[in-house]
């Protein structure tokens, strides 16, 4: 029987190491999944693995254009993406396979910093609140990314291959994903833990500069025009959202990162 839940964990050169782990963090859980793993052109071979299927790309992919080979295997009605240096809470699959309701387009539970042991920022305090208006929630994560699709949560695998899966880039593509699925349904968001997030330097999710979440923010209006689940009328206001986004990068996340630069000094 087919599964209910693909794992797509794209891997690559020195994210081989944590591989292992991450594989192990899937299939320790308490429900079965079918695991794929993406060799994004590793030069450093990708293991078999028992169980496991692999699926190779020739060329060095984007980031999202890696998962998006694996989506292309998938299997299941389900998906979940995990990044080979991340980790899954065990029992977290089972609570996101059982909090994806009838309706749902996506389920997301809360990410632990791997270096804390505390809660990762992510999903925010005000995405809680916004996602209980589904409308509100598409705008604001047209906006700003507040959806982390990775390892916390679990999608439809024919809604995520309807709206294009990730954008074909290394920064952005979650947020592209993220704002498309929005405009398609309902997400719900649960304050309980399914990830452990081990931050690297290199690590695909790293924040970037201004210049890059301005190329990103102009990345998403683009892939949003195509997006048939997005109303006309905010199709055709669109391009206005350049603005709030421009606002966000260059005004709130300033503000947002000194008062946490002031709380970590205290």
């Amino acid at each position: 029987m087919t599964p209910a839940v693909s794992v797509v964990i794209p891997v690559w050169d020195a994210y081989l190491r944590f591989l292992s782990e991450a594989v192990a963090s899937v299939t320790d859980q308490d429900v079965e999944a079918e695991v794929v793993v993406v060799d994004n052109a590793s030069h450093e071979p990708v293991p078999a693995i028992a169980g496991v299927t692999v699926v190779r790309s020739e060329q060095r992919l984007e980031t999202g254009a890696a998962r998006n080979l694996g989506l292309s295997v998938a299997g299941a009605p389900l998906v979940v993406f995990l990044d080979a240096d991340d980790l899954m809470v065990p029992g977290s699959l089972g609570a996101l396979i059982a909090g994806l309701r009838d309706g749902d387009v996506a389920f997301a539970m809360a990410i632990i910093d791997g270096d804390t042991g505390g809660r990762h920022r992510a999903p925010r305090r005000i995405a809680y609140a916004l996602a209980r208006a589904p409308r509100l929630f598409a705008v604001a994560n047209t906006i700003w990314s507040l959806l982390p699709t990775q390892g916390a949560t679990i999608m439809r695998t024919g809604d995520v291959r309807a709206v294009g899966g990730y954008g074909d880039r290394s920064q952005g593509e979650d947020w592209a994903l993220g704002a498309a699925l929005a405009w398609r349904g309902r997400i719900r968001l649960a304050h309980e833990p399914a990830l452990v997030y081990r931050w690297r330097f290199d690590s695909p999710g790293r924040e970037g500069a201004s210049g890059d979440l301005l190329a990103n923010a102009r990345f998403v209006r683009r892939r949003l025009l195509a997006e048939p689940g997005m109303p006309a009328v905010a199709r055709r206001l669109l391009p206005l959202a350049a603005i709030p986004q421009w606002l966000a990068v260059e005004v709130v996340r300033p503000l947002v990162l000194g008062a946490r630069g002031i709380r970590a000094r205290r």
